[in-house]
């Protein structure tokens, strides 16, 4: 019988060339996730990372018992945060690091099951993962998440290799296990990198079990939805199992594997045990507003995310999404398809590409199976990447080798590499449109806290303030705008108020101590569902300006009027009649508010809905600055009004930084949103027709 080490020299070829490969795909890897690093602000949840990794130890856990994460991220992120900075690139950095992580142990998961053509391919694929690439490049716990998915299933097949079962003959008798034919594995060493396992790849199995443990136990502290892990991996098991059993192998070493892998979760669960309590609590005590969704549409949409992430429509993700299915459902069936043995799960060869596409497919249908299909949550599904890619990456190890003769040469060799690497290259093609985006598109960008604290910080002036109607907003806002230095205090509001007395108690005291209020609406169905602020603000300030920043909508409102100057009356159109109206008209600096207060009453049922709109300029001049808002804004537009009723519509008009000095009209009119239609202004006073505005005053702007 020929020993072990006659093996190493026909491996060594292989394994260095996997090297090679493996470390320049690590590289491209690398240098994607860098790419642009820091382009991108911080958005709300990275913003609570980076405050949260300000803290002490102590705190940290104490603040993560008050949240819906645990605290394992966090506590990495501090100690990353002292090694590294503090800088938007130094914190993404860890996330960065994991993601290069998370394609080595695709590599070396699919390396170990398929190959070492199957293990570059993969590790290739993760590499340049748009749904991977976008989430190394976020502060959150995400790629850590998947990481830790990836090293704990490793280490678990490699725990299933050492009893078994996957491989055509045990695994060598130099790590501890007898009974090896030698000769069978030489005999296929033609097929290593191509279609076959590797056996090189196996791994010490105390460290298996160690690594299986530790990684298991991280991901339970890193985020909620580890379990859908471990259910996946408990189904691969069983299928593995009943596999054994079906195929009347001797039971004695899958039960041994099937111990280490049961005495490995308690391990981790152990490990768990002191924050259960905490996790249980914040379980089931976490409401989120549920959206209505039909199950088809839902299920593309969230597939659409795993193979291109967020950044590609679906109209323009067909082609990806099409390829990469076809390749991995290759990869599922080629074991069978290229194999004259057992066509069935017992086929040991096509048992570990089973296992891949049950830890694909499980987590995927938990996500609806329990519920949790909502934009937010689908990043969750960034553990499947690495079985997915694995099982496409044999997809393109078996297409690339499928022609190729049993005693085939070294150019025939070379021919299979080349299409594989082509195969490889299409791909990448079809991925790099959500990539791009990634990188360039504004559309696609991440919530600009940084550009908002820039644009209060340009024009900040004593009696401003800063509001926010989300948690966490006052974490990442203050990442950029220190309340101790500048002008404008950030607020945060509390969340979910219980009613419009416990508002009107916050919100008077702050409108009393401040005449300019900045208000960052965030997630309203969650934080504020009745709308709350919101309304006392349309009843009791002016608002200003509003406009979509990202997901956050910001707002600017005046709290009162200064000194005011009535303004004449008139009607607009056949039916509204503007029953009185107060305007503002003391000087203003570039940056100042100009306040109104209009009384507006219905005539009859109003079928339309007119826009307000107040402009400042002159007479024959575009406006310099203006207010285009549906009355009270936008929460009473005019089809709601009933006749006789007054509505009370407050507003004003912000003169941003850059408006030009001079004197200017202050004009006020109506006009179908629809068509953009002007009514005709008749003047109270003497019934006359006064063109399509109503001139209210002039002001002077210094």
């Amino acid at each position: 019988m020929k020993t072990a080490t006659n093996l190493s020299p026909r491996r060594s070829r292989p394994a260095f060339w996997f090297t090679v490969g493996a470390l320049l795909i690590l590289l491209v890897a690398l240098a994607l996730r860098l790419h642009r690093l820091d382009a991108q602000s911080f958005w709300y949840d990275e913003g609570n990372s980076a405050r949260i990794a300000e803290r002490s130890l102590q705190l940290i856990i104490a603040g993560a018992a008050g949240d819906i994460h645990p605290p394992l991220y966090y506590i990495a992120l501090h100690a990353w945060r002292a090694l590294f900075g503090e800088s938007e690139a130094a914190l993404r950095g860890l996330s960065v690091a994991c993601g290069v992580g998370l394609a080595l142990f695709a590599g070396l998961t699919a390396r170990m099951l398929f190959g070492l053509r199957a293990g570059l391919m993969a590790a290739a694929l993760v590499a340049a993962s748009p749904f991977a690439i976008y989430y190394s490049q976020e502060a959150r716990m995400y790629a850590l998440l998947a990481l830790e998915a990836a090293a704990s299933t490793y280490a678990l097949l490699a725990i299933l290799d050492f009893g078994l079962g996957i491989l055509d003959s045990p695994p060598p008798s130099s790590i501890g296990v007898t009974g090896l034919d030698q000769s069978s594995i030489v005999n296929r060493q033609s097929s290593i990198g191509v279609t076959g396992p590797d056996q090189s790849s196996i791994v010490n199995p105390q460290l298996s079990i160690a690594l299986f443990v530790v990684s298991t136990a991280a991901g339970l502290y890193t985020h909620y939805a580890y379990p859908f892990v471990m259910i996946a991996q408990g189904m691969g098991v069983v299928v593995w199992f009943a596999a054994q059993v079906g195929r009347h192998a001797p039971l004695r070493p899958a039960w041994g594997a099937l111990a280490v892998f049961a005495g490995g979760n308690l391990a981790a669960i152990a490990l768990f045990l002191p924050w259960l309590p905490t996790a249980l609590h914040q379980i089931t005590s976490w409401t989120v507003a549920r959206p209505d969704y039909a199950l088809g549409p839902a299920m593309l949409d969230a597939w659409r995310w795993v193979i291109v992430g967020r950044t590609l429509p679906l109209d323009q993700a067909g082609p990806a999404m099409l390829t990469l299915t076809a390749l991995a459902l290759i990869g599922l069936v080629w074991p069978i398809a290229s194999s004259n043995r057992q066509s069935s799960i017992y086929n040991r060869r096509f048992l570990p590409a089973l296992f891949m596409a049950l830890m694909a497919l499980a987590p995927f249908a938990l996500l609806f199976a329990l519920d949790l299909y909502r934009e937010s949550y689908l990043k969750f599904l960034l553990v499947i990447v690495t079985p997915l890619c694995a099982l496409a990456a044999r997809g393109i190890a078996g297409l690339s080798a499928a022609w190729l003769p049993t005693n085939a040469g070294r150019g025939l060799r070379l021919l299979s590499a080349g299409l594989s690497v082509a195969l490889l290259s299409g791909v990448a093609a079809l991925l790099w449109p959500s990539l791009d985006n990634l990188y360039h598109n504004p559309a696609y960008a991440r919530d600009d806290y940084r550009g908002i604290a820039r644009l209060v910080q340009a024009d900040a002036r004593p009696g401003d303030a800063v509001l926010f109607n989300a948690p966490n907003q006052w974490e990442v806002f203050t990442y950029y705008h220190c309340p101790e230095r500048e002008l404008a205090p950030a607020i945060p509001l509390t969340y979910h108020p219980a009613d419009d007395g416990a508002v009107d108690a916050q919100m008077k005291p702050i409108a009393a101590q401040h005449t300019r209020l900045f208000v960052l609406y965030y997630g309203e169905r969650e934080s504020d569902p009745d709308g709350r602020y919101e309304h006392w603000l349309a009843h009791n300030a002016f608002k200003a300006d509003e406009q979509w920043v990202g997901n956050i909508r910001l707002a600017v409102y005046a709290t009162r009027l200064l000194s005011a100057t009535p303004a004449v009356t008139a009607t607009f159109g056949d039916a509204i009649r503007l029953e009185s109206a107060v305007v503002a008209l003391d000087p203003q600096s570039s940056g100042g508010l100009i306040a109104l207060e209009l009384n507006w009453r219905a005539r009859a049922h109003l079928d339309g809905r007119y826009k307000v709109f107040v402009h400042v300029g002159a007479p024959d001049a575009p406006p310099v600055a203006q207010n285009d808002a549906e009355p009270q804004g936008g929460l009473r537009p005019t089809d709601t009004w009933q006749p006789d009723e007054v509505i009370v519509d407050r507003r004003a008009v912000w003169l941003k930084p850059g408006t030009p000095p001079g004197r200017y009209g202050v004009f006020l009119g109506l006009y179908d949103s629809a068509t953009g239609q002007r009514l005709s202004v008749t003047a109270a006073s003497d019934g006359a027709t006064h063109g399509d505005r109503l001139w209210l005053g002039e002001i002077e702007i210094r």
